[in-house]
């Protein structure tokens, strides 16, 4: 283990395997960086032209199971695609700015600062906007292989 933790062997699948068996550990565990820092992500930072919706993958992890973070931004009378994305996978929407019309299966849902849903991501859905712009972030929580 300390030879791979040192970079000086390259372990086989058969050794990963062996490593992943003992308590608490998965196969991926000894591949993995340690987050030292947080990792900030500044809005400034981020591509959003002036003149369209944008959208953002802010952090992913899909290991074991994992998590995608999204940021979107509408400007007035926008949508969102309409999306649906796979089986036992839950979607959250949280309404960072603005009010949004949030529209599960063909059916509307008003949404304001700091309102929060919830809804499996076997449905179709989308976000709109009326006379002001919103900002969302979207967690899209996908279940275990």
């Amino acid at each position: 283990m300390s030879q791979i933790e040192r970079a000086e062997a390259g372990p086989t699948v058969d050794v990963l395997v062996r490593i992943s068996d003992a308590p608490n550990t998965r196969c991926t565990d000894p591949l993995r960086q340690p987050l030292l820092r947080p990792e900030i992500i500044r809005v400034w930072s981020l591509d959003e032209p002036d003149d369209e919706t944008s959208v953002n993958l802010l952090f992913a992890d899909h290991e074991q199971g994992g998590i995608a973070i999204y940021r979107t931004r509408l400007h007035p009378h926008a949508q969102s695609q309409i999306s649906s994305h796979g089986a036992d996978s839950v979607e959250y929407v949280l309404v960072v700015s603005g009010q949004v019309t949030l529209v599960v299966d063909d059916v509307p849902h008003g949404l304001e600062t700091g309102d929060t849903a919830r809804f499996s991501r076997l449905s179709s859905h989308y976000c709109a906007t009326e006379e002001s712009p919103a900002a969302t972030h979207t967690i899209v929580g996908y279940p275990p292989d």
